[in-house]
């Protein structure tokens, strides 16, 4: 990417070359400055070897580029050949961790999915929470509605033990932050009680429910929230649930009715293939602050084609899309959040409204103060983007 000093936009490069570092004398960043929050708090940031020495002032027009100040993930389950569910040396979490970082991902939840003991699991992923690598964990089954698995593995699949579930909370140690559960399963709203005591909140999903199944976990589970932050989430709304019809709505129908009251947060899997990027636009504009933009990215983020894992089982990526080796379904995603922010802002939607969905919100959703804007005198962290690819910062870097 080539950043000019004059007036004249800069085009961010693609996300291939953002793995580098540089720091650029007297830099002229002509893009709309956004807040978490979608503030355009300047037109434009002038840097001296990194840092922000002015922020122009705003001038309300619709940006075709933008300066966000750092996305939050809440839904990842690795990247640059490592997977958090299978390496849990902590070199690989590193690794994992660094694909996202390196795009602009300053706040990154590490997701892992059914298995038979998530223990192992859960006490490394602990040990990178405690270090920074991380901002939490995400359980992503056992508890989970056999028929509609996904790709986890439907040996690991099991109904609600809440003890099971309070001992992998102890080990969490507080940095358990959602656990996906499908909601009609028995004891669902006593496991969303017991995710209360430890700070921690359900994301329905993988399910085979019915709208009325939804509803009423819903109704149960919201009567008990308390402050600014969701009492429940939905994992990657679509997937894995049944499709929306329209004499049979059931769960995405309720979910989205929710979301549109304020009383749920969904999840929506941005990169063009999990949703069609037009829905995902539409839906982004019409739950403003409702929905989260989530990578759901697995070990093949940021790799090229080739065969990779995710929770033991064979995923190849063909075209950039992850499916379980052999059939045509779908195992996590391949890109990041500034790959879905830019795909997105070509389709049309609102730079604000992308702030909103992939800094904001998720951050309210793990109970963590969204990316700072950035400040005169600082090393800048923020993300530029338009339409056709994306440029990281981290700490002037």
């Amino acid at each position: 990417m080539s950043l000019s000093t004059s007036t004249k936009r800069p085009r961010p490069a693609s996300s291939s070359s953002t793995g580098s570092s540089s720091s650029t004398a007297d830099m002229l960043i002509d893009a709309a400055v956004l807040s978490a929050a979608g503030e355009e708090i300047g037109s434009g940031i002038v840097l001296d070897n990194g840092a922000v020495t002015d922020i122009l002032p705003p001038i309300g027009r619709q940006p075709s580029a933008a300066l966000f100040p750092g996305f939050v993930d809440i839904h990842c389950h690795g990247g640059g050949g490592a997977s958090f569910p299978d390496d849990i040396d902590d070199d690989a979490i590193e690794r994992a961790a660094a694909t996202h970082r390196r795009s602009g991902t300053v706040h990154l939840l590490a997701s892992i999915v059914s298995c038979a003991d998530p223990t192992p699991a859960i006490d490394a992923l602990v040990r990178a929470c405690a270090r920074g690598t991380l901002a939490g964990i995400h359980l992503e089954g056992p508890f989970l509605s056999p028929a509609r698995a996904g790709a986890q593995r439907p040996d690991a699949i099991r109904p609600i033990d809440l003890a099971e579930l309070k001992q992998w909370l102890d080990v969490g140690s507080g940095w358990i932050r959602t656990v996906t559960i499908a909601p009609e399963l028995d004891g669902a709203v006593a496991a969303a009680a017991l995710l209360k005591d430890y700070r921690a909140i359900p994301s329905w999903g993988h399910t085979n429910a019915t709208g009325a199944q939804v509803r009423a976990v819903l109704a149960a589970v919201g009567a008990t929230r308390s402050g600014p932050r969701p009492a429940q989430t939905a994992t990657h709304l679509f997937n894995a649930m049944p499709p929306l019809h329209h004499r049979e709505p059931g769960p995405v129908r309720e979910l989205i009715a929710a979301a549109t009251r304020g009383e749920v947060v969904v999840e929506l899997i941005g990169d063009g293939v999990h949703v069609d990027p037009d829905l995902v636009a539409d839906l982004l504009v019409l739950l403003d602050g409702g929905a989260a933009l989530v990578s759901d990215a697995m070990a093949g983020a940021g790799m090229p084609d080739g065969r990779y894992s995710l929770g033991g089982v064979d995923v190849t990526i063909e075209r950039g899309a992850a499916l379980l080796s052999g059939t045509d379904t779908l195992a996590g995603g391949t890109t990041t959040l500034a790959d879905q922010v830019s795909l997105l802002l070509g389709r049309g939607v609102p730079a604000p409204v992308l702030a909103r969905a992939a800094c904001l919100t998720p951050s309210m959703v793990i109970g963590i103060e969204p990316p700072p804007s950035p400040q005169v005198g600082q090393p800048l962290t923020g993300v530029l983007v338009d339409a056709f690819g994306f440029r990281a910062w981290r700490d002037g870097e």
